[in-house]
């Protein structure tokens, strides 16, 4: 111990005469400048990892069945997760002093934990005997699953580079649309994904209606599907519904511990946002309150089910969850040969009325649903303190926007409107079947939600009488509410051309309502959408008349209308159209979901500022 002491002394006389001020500084620049480099070249590396791992992935669950382990695959996937674990860790050390916050640093943290138990997983799935046992296909899921987040994650990363480019935000956004509608396809292509082989047109219309929260399909979803192709679909549908930028954004922003200004720009359009600084709190809400949803909604659905319907408890949970997706994204796909109106569930109103309310909910918006919720909240802290004698004075801000009352009101009228018109339209048509009054009270209200942009049916649509088609079809163009998984025109949109309407009628020179004065650019850019929407859908319209002229006008426009506003009902002419025909849908839906004014945006230059004014003058009318 003594020697120790002494050698010790020995060493720090001789730093303290050697090393200098100026040696230790140069020191510590030269080991910033390798971990520097060290973090750089990991942050390269990484992506490249992560996707050859999900490569693998892909490779496994797209050629081979789904409850098998191949032994040459494991021989590659190992190798590759230790790589990620070495790069991970490596990056974690050297980039410590680079992350903005502690998120950061425990989100990186979480990484390295789950690269590190994720060799683990995979030798547990290939020790596994019995490939048909609920352990084996959790464990598989939870290794794919992992992989994916881990290739998502670092792909997220790059966005930074994409925004550094300060392309147009509606661009972006777009393209964001088109490039998961390629990869979708391409996923359903694969064998393993469909019971026999389909066309690529088929596929690309599958992935754009799932993709654009549609739910029209060319193929049985039920019958030509397999597992594997069911969950592409459901993971496209989750995807669309919220939009890749959200996921991706907030992963980027969870990865960095910040996000740069061009980020928060791009984002700010995307979920409707008034200011910057909030963007990422809106992001990360908007998805806290479609998993909460989601997840609410399938435990409700499992609950509502016959267990005696399904050959495994899997298959009951998959059911829940894949139609709580469905009905929140508004897409409209089911698992079931004909929908809701499969004999097993036709008559099950209480799973009728869940998936109505995860319909509500999801074609509601988000601003409406966190103005709602503040509001909520507002009043229970009032009620609590004045229960507690708290002197706190109540606050008279305004919670509720005039956006969240005009859109609530609107949808309140046409779910109410529809749903009465619907009764007595139906009463002695489509519902004559459902023999109980309640099963009528509820069949309606279904018949009332679902043509806003959801896409389910628990009725033959052949049953329907024309007033009630011609009720659909108004239903679907309008659709749901702004920031929201739904499409149409939107209910602000057709509110504001009534209120502007009122106000000529008046002979008023300004728009009001809910003592709130709206802006000539809300006025006139709800007129731009209404014009190009029927454009649209005119053009549309005559072309498939062209291409497929056996079919009548009333069923050419219902599919129409369907795909604009991303409903996903049809009167049964969808499988039998030809392939042009199908990719007039495909544009159709693509636009309907980013929005035609959007699509013009985001190709049209940037405006020059007008230094100059000419004359007014009147148009004749």
């Amino acid at each position: 111990m003594k020697n120790l002491i002494h050698y010790s002394k020995v060493v720090y006389r001789w730093l303290k005469r050697n090393v200098t001020d100026s040696a230790l500084a140069q020191s510590r620049y030269w080991v910033e400048q390798i971990l520097q480099v060290t973090y750089r070249l990991s942050n390269v590396m990484l992506p490249l990892a992560t996707l050859a791992a999900f490569c693998l992935v892909v490779y496994d669950f797209g050629f081979h069945p789904f409850y098998s382990l191949q032994p040459h695959l494991v021989e590659y996937l190992l190798p590759t997760l230790i790589g990620i674990k070495f790069l991970l860790s490596i990056r974690f050390i050297a980039g410590f002093t680079q992350l903005k916050n502690w998120r950061a640093h425990v989100y990186a943290f979480g990484l390295v934990i789950l690269a590190f138990y994720l060799p683990q997983l995979v030798k547990q799935v290939q020790e596994l005997k019995d490939v048909t046992s609920t352990d084996f296909l959790l464990k598989k899921l939870l290794v794919y699953g992992f992989i994916s987040f881990l290739f998502v994650t670092e792909a997220s990363g790059l966005l930074k580079y994409i925004y550094k480019r300060r392309q147009n935000t509606a661009f972006i956004f777009i393209t964001s649309f088109a490039i998961i509608i390629v990869a979708g396809a391409l996923l359903l292509l694969l064998p393993m994904a469909t019971v026999k082989s389909i066309s690529v047109v088929d596929a690309f219309f599958t992935s754009a209606s799932a993709v654009c929260v549609t739910g029209l399909t060319t193929v049985s979803t039920a019958a030509e599907f397999t597992s594997v192709g069911k969950i592409i679909i459901l993971l496209l549908v989750q995807v669309g519904g919220l939009g890749i930028m959200t996921f991706t954004g907030l992963l980027a922003y969870l990865a960095a511990g910040s996000v740069s200004f061009h980020n928060q720009v791009a984002l700010k359009s995307m979920v409707s946002s008034n200011r910057i600084s909030n963007v990422m709190g809106i992001v990360g809400r908007i998805l806290v309150v479609t998993f909460f949803f989601e997840a609410i909604g399938a435990v409700f659905i499992y609950f509502s089910l016959d267990a005696a319907t399904f050959d495994r408890n899997v298959e009951q949970i998959f059911f829940a969850i894949f139609h709580a997706i469905s009905a929140f994204c508004n897409a409209g796909f089911s698992t079931l040969p004909d929908g809701l109106n499969t004999p097993l569930v036709k008559f099950n109103y209480p799973l009728h009325l869940i998936i109505a309310l995860l319909i509500v909910l999801g074609g509601m918006g988000f601003p409406i649903v966190f103005n709602i919720f503040s509001y909520v909240r507002r009043r229970v802290l009032t009620i609590v303190n004045r229960l507690l004698h708290n002197p706190v004075q109540e606050s008279r801000t305004r919670i509720i926007q005039v956006n969240s009352k005009i859109a609530l009101w609107t949808s309140l009228i046409l779910l109410v409107a529809g749903g009465l018109l619907y009764f007595a339209f139906e009463y002695n048509a489509s519902l004559k079947e459902h023999t109980t009054v309640g099963g009528k009270i509820v069949t309606a209200i279904f018949g009332s939600v679902t043509p806003r942009t959801a896409g389910f049916n628990t009725v033959n649509m052949h049953m329907l009488t024309l007033p009630t088609v011609m009720i659909y079809l108004l239903l679907m163009w309008i659709g749901a509410s702004p920031s929201s998984t739904g499409g149409g025109i939107k209910t602000t949109t057709i509110a504001v051309a009534l209120l502007n309407l009122r106000t000529l009628i008046t002979g008023n020179n300004r728009m009001e309502v809910f003592r709130t004065q709206i802006s000539e650019t809300s006025i006139n850019r709800a007129f731009a959408v209404i014009v190009l929407s029927l454009v649209i859908i005119g053009i549309s319209v005559l072309l498939i008349s062209v291409t497929d002229r056996h079919f009548g006008l009333l069923e050419i426009s219902f599919e129409v209308f369907s795909a604009f506003s991303t409903v996903g009902l049809t009167l049964g002419i969808t499988p039998e159209l030809s392939a042009s025909s199908k990719i007039i849908l495909i544009v159709t839906m693509f636009i309907g979901r980013v929005g035609s004014l959007t699509l013009l945006m985001a190709f049209a230059a940037q405006p020059k500022k007008q230094v100059h004014q000419y004359p007014v003058e009147e148009i004749l009318y």
